[in-house]
């Protein structure tokens, strides 16, 4: 991932994420955000840079959380055909460099913010 958080999609309605591409500044997200009335994790997606053993989710050899979240949306809805979307940190993702396209399939579906 690039080394400054980005504006990475918007939360649809339907409560997944719908990828922009290329990749903007985090700040254009928080700007249109200070706009509205929910939180910038209601509307938007951002995508920040790993820091590996400086979070909690690192399990001293790769991203814990992705892995869960790749197990957990397996077991919702099994093993889907994964169409890849257009996604500008998809060279840069450790999810998907860890997790392959099945990272992907679960990524559209994190939400921060659940109201």
């Amino acid at each position: 991932m690039a080394n400054a958080t980005v504006f990475l999609g918007m939360i649809t309605p339907a409560g997944r994420v719908a990828y922009v591409t290329p990749a903007l500044p985090a700040e254009v997200a928080i700007s249109a955000a200070a706009q509205a009335d929910a939180p910038v994790q209601a509307q938007y997606r951002l995508a920040g840079p790993c820091v590996t053993s400086r979070c909690g989710f690192w399990t001293g050899e790769h991203c814990g959380l992705g892995e869960r979240l790749v197990a957990s949306y397996a077991e919702t809805v099994g093993d889907p055909e994964v169409d890849l979307p257009r996604c500008a940190i998809r060279r840069n993702c450790r999810w998907f460099a860890e997790q392959g396209p099945a990272a992907c399939a679960a990524c559209a579906h994190v939400v921060t913010d659940a109201r």
